[in-house]
């Protein structure tokens, strides 16, 4: 099954991205395709503005009131009005992108967006074509203590269970459960039941049996691999699991992937540049100064060439130059992004054993050694 992720214009690209790589950090059948050029723009006409009175209105999936065309900021305290657009609206938005990029019939497109919706939903399915569909990706921290790709990867995963589980011509209200069983069909009426499933990462007997019938098994597998490593890696960025013994750091040899085995086998998922530098730091235990990266160009260079198959020699070895430069922020961005991938993974206070870490001017290293 392959899994096309678009976005509205509201939408952060680096949220967008901590989405795809969450949800790539599993390896299976399931193949997500991430458009970073897919920037979907909501005509003046399509948004209304929809008024909520307090907190309890907002945290319910209902009916909606009659729109309001008030113009009124957004603003976090209640009561409030939330920029609003129907169902329909996503959906066509969904199949212009499929018809444009030439999308086939059997593939899905999620868009994601900030804008809320009609009902007031997470997020569903398009039941003209249940391969489209739109998650709203605001508001999660009213629900949730975790950065909110976590639950939005989550959703698009449900989404692709519901694709099989559900009868696209029948109400979804009728085949979800109506109460919270820690199900992946938790309809979750009351938006803060989402914690429970979000929690268990399961699927029911009976919805597994559905599941059966309609999909793949490996790409059932896939799928609930993808959403127990969600699970986990809430867990550890909501803090739940820091008291626990620290995880040595394996590098498979095979394809160079990092993994933490004593944290239920988490991925740290890197790019190539990021992935040459933090093995550099992690051959070098007493640490190495950003002013040592010079004497190091062609160490780098080598790691570079097992871990990317990138371009020509030639350009790998501009961007390791670039990577080297003491006048270019170019290290100090890697070390920033392998640093937020970490605490993205298993929560700050671990991850400040992993990666590279040192003031400025300081030596820089990383404490954990490699399994």
């Amino acid at each position: 099954m392959t899994i096309h992720l678009i976005k509205s214009a509201e939408l952060s690209a680096e949220v967008f991205t901590a989405v795809y790589d969450l949800l790539t950090a599993v390896d299976g059948t399931i193949t997500i395709k991430c458009d970073p050029s897919s920037v979907i723009n909501f005509d003046q006409e399509e948004i209304f503005k929809r008024f909520y009175e307090d907190e309890e209105a907002f945290s319910k999936m209902t009916e909606p009131p009659l729109y309001s065309m008030i113009r009124a900021e957004s603003r976090k305290s209640f009561p409030t009005y939330v920029k609003t657009a129907s169902w329909s609206t996503f959906f066509n938005k969904c199949e212009t992108y499929r018809v444009s990029n030439s999308i086939p019939e059997d593939e899905m497109v999620l868009m994601l967006t900030e804008i809320g919706n009609k009902y007031n939903w997470f997020a569903t399915l398009d039941k003209g074509n249940p391969n489209n569909g739109f998650i709203h990706t605001a508001d999660w921290d009213m629900f949730l203590s975790c950065p909110k790709q976590f639950p939005i990867a989550y959703e698009v995963m449900a989404l692709l269970l519901h694709r099989f589980s559900f009868d696209a011509q029948k109400p979804i209200t009728e085949q979800a459960h109506a109460r919270a069983i820690g199900c992946v069909s938790d309809l979750c009426m009351e938006k803060k039941d989402i914690i429970l499933k979000m929690r268990t990462a399961d699927v029911c007997g009976d919805c597994m049996t559905k599941l059966k019938q309609r999909m793949p098994m490996p790409d059932i597998m896939h799928a609930l691999k993808i959403m127990d490593s969600l699970r986990v890696k809430m867990l550890y960025a909501q803090n739940f699991k820091q008291h626990v013994e620290l995880s040595e750091v394996y590098i498979d040899p095979r394809n160079n992937k990092i993994y933490l085995p004593g944290f239920s086998n988490i991925q740290i998922k890197l790019r190539p540049l990021e992935k040459t530098l933090y093995f550099l730091f992690m051959r070098y235990t007493e640490g190495l100064f950003l002013t040592d990266l010079p004497d190091h160009r062609n160490e780098l260079m080598d790691i570079y060439e097992l871990i990317s198959h990138t371009g020509s020699r030639l350009e790998m070895r501009e961007r390791i130059n670039d990577l080297v430069n003491v006048l270019g922020n170019s290290a100090s961005e890697k070390i920033s992004r392998i640093r937020r991938a970490f605490e993205e993974a298993i929560g700050p206070d671990l991850a400040k054993h992993y990666y590279i870490q040192g003031g400025n001017g300081e030596r820089k290293r990383v404490e954990r050694s490699v399994g």
